[in-house]
């Protein structure tokens, strides 16, 4: 255990967004001897928020967190920090990480349960399962004619991790799959690849749009009034990125006023406290032929399996002296 006897672990996660107690039981799992005869302490907290934190909890080595612990800067032996998620904008928004504290993530660790989340909400949008639900409910027999996959072509705005794993649950549907990257090359299952200065040609293809995209300076508001205008009418929007990459009230506008024929929302505009909410009263809830579901694309039976197994292999890499895997660029690179 080196200079850390304990070795003091924090898991932190907000209600709604799993329990930590998973995360305990995959470290007891790996360490049950370290855990039990108190070389490695094991802390779970519920809230990230300042006044969230006791005192006794300032002696933490390792953070393995869904949130921001925004008592971090006070702690004087810490020794690197795992978001358990793949986007760190937040932590770049937060900007308060100590520049010597490395930051781990799990790129491409949504990339499986956003993309099969992602193919459900394009089957649902063409075959009107929502609506035959609604008419069952009422005991209406109805026949509605769907549409089909078969032919279509689908826009992916970022061809990373999650968008690829799209692409490769699309191709078997026959569909024509194209998308933007940083670079042009070939990739599997993508039929086309533009190069992000080119995403209005995909826009305008596109018959399904899904962002996939980090939120950057770039892609904040990239669909607005113009860019909704560029899409088919027939063509769907689907968002299981970042809000803020829709201008919300233009969207309403695209939706009520048919210049799209639907999309569906997985992330929104108002985090309180969790990444992406929506309250009772916002205007977006009476769109016309808009699915809203509550930041689930990514949360699975495996989210903490996934995580939480990359979480206990840095531990491990940590406590034999070897290099930790996934730090982000710029987050800091070293150990003390």
């Amino acid at each position: 255990m080196g200079k850390f006897n304990p070795l003091n672990i924090l898991v932190v996660l907000q209600p709604g967004l799993g329990s930590p107690v998973e995360y305990e039981e995959l470290i007891k799992s790996r360490f049950p001897d370290q855990v039990k005869n108190g070389e490695i302490r094991i802390r779970l907290l519920q809230n990230g928020a300042a006044d969230a934190t006791p005192d006794e909890y300032l002696d933490t080595h390792i953070i393995g967190t869904g949130v921001i612990v925004e008592r971090i800067p006070e702690m004087k032996d810490l020794q690197w920090v795992m978001s358990f998620s793949a986007g760190i904008d937040h932590w770049q928004k937060w900007g308060k990480l100590p520049s010597h504290i490395p930051l781990m993530n799990l790129p491409g660790g949504s990339g499986i349960p956003i993309a099969e989340f992602v193919l459900g909400l394009m089957l649902n949008l063409s075959k009107k399962y929502t609506l035959m639900w609604e008419n069952q409910k009422q005991r209406k027999f109805e026949r509605i004619r769907g549409e089909e996959l078969y032919g279509k072509t689908l826009g992916i705005i970022g061809l990373g991790g999650i968008g690829r794993q799209i692409a490769k649950r699309a191709k078997p549907f026959d569909m024509r799959v194209i998308g933007t990257d940083i670079q042009k090359l070939d990739i599997p299952f993508v039929d086309e690849v533009y190069l992000n200065d080119k995403v209005d040609e995909v826009i305008a293809q596109s018959d399904y749009l899904v962002l996939s995209c980090p939120e950057t300076s770039e892609t904040v508001g990239m669909m607005n009034e113009r860019t909704f205008k560029l899409m088919k009418d027939t063509a769907y929007l689907i968002n299981c990125a970042r809000g803020s990459l829709v201008i919300k009230e233009d969207l309403i506008k695209a939706l009520n006023e048919g210049w799209i024929a639907g999309a569906a929302n997985d992330t929104q505009w108002i985090k309180n406290p969790l990444p992406s909410y929506l309250p009772a009263d916002d205007d977006v809830w009476d769109s016309k032929n808009l699915l809203i579901t509550p930041h689930v694309s990514s949360w699975t039976d495996m989210y903490a399996p996934r995580f939480g197994g990359m979480f206990v292999d840095n531990i491990e890499l940590f406590l034999n002296g070897q290099p930790l895997k996934n730090i982000v660029p710029g987050f800091g690179d070293s150990i003390k």
